[in-house]
């Protein structure tokens, strides 16, 4: 297993293609979300399913659905929504699943969320004096 500072990261769909089945960091805009449903859905569902938006657009669900695991905890949920944040799993460019799932890239055996500071720490940098 590479060390954080060597792993692959991700933050495009054409990043997240070619790290394919391979344990790497996903880094995007972390929402909350309802688990998506084939059909019409009258009534507000809760938002305990999560999603990373990736700086492309593309969005990468936490988990494949038929995982218990899909449904994240409320104290991840409340401290990560909206914020930027990495996270490290094996990345999936097509939900891996036994019956209908949709055709969404997502991050399975998650073992690490945070938040990602890179662009604030990048920021700083270039304001300090030479």
């Amino acid at each position: 297993m590479k060390a954080i500072l060597d792993m692959d990261i991700a933050s495009t769909e054409q990043e997240l293609n070619r790290l394919d089945g391979q344990r790497a960091g996903v880094v995007g805009v972390y929402r909350a979300v309802e688990r998506p449903v084939k059909g019409i859905v009258r009534a507000p569902r809760p938002k305990d399913h999560a999603m990373l938006l990736l700086e492309d657009g593309t969005q990468v669900y936490l988990e494949p659905f038929e995982s218990p695991a899909s449904q994240r905890p409320a104290s991840e949920l409340d401290q990560f929504d909206g914020k930027r944040v990495r996270i490290t799993g094996i990345v999936w460019r097509r939900m891996p699943a036994r019956g209908e799932s949709p055709l969404a890239p997502c991050i399975a055996g998650i073992s690490e969320i945070r938040e990602d500071f890179r662009d604030e720490v990048q920021r700083e940098a270039g304001r300090r004096p030479a």
